[in-house]
């Protein structure tokens, strides 16, 4: 217990502790030593002394609201106490590298009759800290907490201080102390806790049962989907599909009798670019298709219980002609498109890719071939037709309807 309350690099209590970016916790003494210059040590300038880690230009020079208050309640008998919270600093004799006691001279352990659970309760969300991250302001809140915060407003939940740098730079890191703390002295409520997260997370993964929805635009299996999201629901959203490791979401049209559509297409995220506001550019990619069967809402974003839709499947001589006629349509969909301008065709590649070659089994995904999605994306259709389309699970229907449109445009080709 003596370790996790002693400061890293002058192994005695913590005095007026500062919390780094990494989440290492030093005496605000030591911290804008080891800032400012290096020693024989060998950590460099700007480094933290427990993980080497350079630390980013932040204010860091704040005490740690919630630690300082803590040591200043549970050992105000072993200094004199600085206005400002925390144990005054001894007087020392020497240079600072003459001055270092070893580990035991911090000895002092927690008197039980302190201990109390409500001072680690995070402000936000009133519940035991967990993940806790502290601030440049140096006010500690639960990682999700503050994250959601910063998707609404740049500044401290507390104190309203600018935290745009910080939101710049993603500082989420776990402050080590405080973890150690709660995870020592109240093991069982961080048990609790934890169970929680785990049983929340599990249900963040459900692909079946309230799956996030991005209302925006239709979405095609196989096909990419480049998005920009910069709503707060939506960052939300973005973080728990990458926390969670499911990394999809749905993706329907807008409906204004029932908020969005009753057909939809999965999102898998290939590749995200978190920018320094908080937005970020998500590379995604079409996966299976789904009906809506419940719509639903979870912290500001929408929900939806889904079953997948399928293909129909065909044998026989009904396949045989499934195939020729398949060849027959993407023959007159190639070329449709090589007629294009070739500006228009640039458009195109870029937003959707190249046409996808032909599959030689038809049958082999649900969803059927993937050239047929890129061609009801590309092709201008009216939305009814193009969601009658989508919702289809026989793909012969869906090449009539792709063929009549290709016969439509030859006819009134595009300039």
């Amino acid at each position: 217990m003596e370790q996790v309350l002693a400061c890293p690099r002058c192994r005695r209590l913590l005095r007026e502790p500062v919390t780094a970016a990494c989440g290492h916790s030093l005496c605000r003494r030591c911290y804008c030593y080891c800032y400012s210059y290096s020693y024989s040590g060998g950590v460099s300038p700007g480094c933290c002394p427990v993980c080497r880690e350079p630390q980013p230009e932040v204010p860091g020079s704040r005490l740690n609201v919630l630690a300082s208050g803590l040591l200043q309640k549970w050992f105000a008998r072993e200094g004199r106490l600085n206005p400002g919270g925390g144990l005054a600093e001894p007087p020392e004799t020497g240079s600072d590298e003459e001055d270092v006691p070893d580990s035991s001279s911090c000895s002092q352990s927690v008197p039980p009759d302190l201990l109390s659970i409500s001072d680690f309760e995070c402000s936000v969300c009133t519940r035991l800290l967990f993940e806790p991250v502290t601030t440049p302001c140096g006010h500690t809140f639960c990682k999700k907490c503050v994250e959601r915060c910063l998707d609404y407003r740049p500044c401290c939940p507390l104190c309203k201080e600018d935290l745009r740098k910080f939101l710049q730079q993603r500082l989420y890191r776990v402050t080590q102390l405080l973890d150690s703390l709660i995870t020592i002295y109240f093991s069982t409520e961080f048990a609790e806790r934890k169970r929680l997260n785990e049983v929340e997370m599990a249900e963040l993964s459900n692909l079946t049962n309230n799956i996030p929805i991005f209302v925006c635009t239709m979405a095609f299996p196989g096909i990419p989907c480049p998005l920009h999201i910069f709503e707060p629901h939506y960052r939300l959203m973005l973080r728990r599909c990458l926390e969670t490791g499911t990394k999809t979401f749905g993706m329907c049209v807008s409906d204004r009798g029932k908020i969005f559509a009753d057909y939809g297409c999965m999102l898998k995220i290939e590749g995200s670019q978190a920018l320094p506001d908080g937005r970020s550019l998500v590379n995604t990619v079409g996966g299976r298709r789904f009906k809506v069967l419940r719509r639903n809402q979870r912290d500001g974003y929408n929900t939806a219980d889904v079953e997948y839709l399928e293909d129909k499947t065909v044998e026989g001589e009904e396949l045989t002609e499934l195939r020729h006629f398949q060849r027959r349509v993407y023959e007159q969909a190639r070329n449709w498109f090589e007629h294009l301008p070739s500006a228009l065709q640039g458009q195109i590649h870029t937003q959707h890719g190249p046409l996808p070659d032909q599959e030689e089994d038809v049958q082999a995904s649900p969803d059927g071939p993937c050239w047929c999605w890129w061609l009801l994306a590309v092709l201008p259709m009216d939305s009814a037709l193009q969601t009658m389309v989508f919702s289809s699970t026989s793909l012969h229907d869906r090449l009539i309807h792709l063929q009549r449109v290709l016969d439509y445009l030859a006819q009134n080709p595009i300039q």
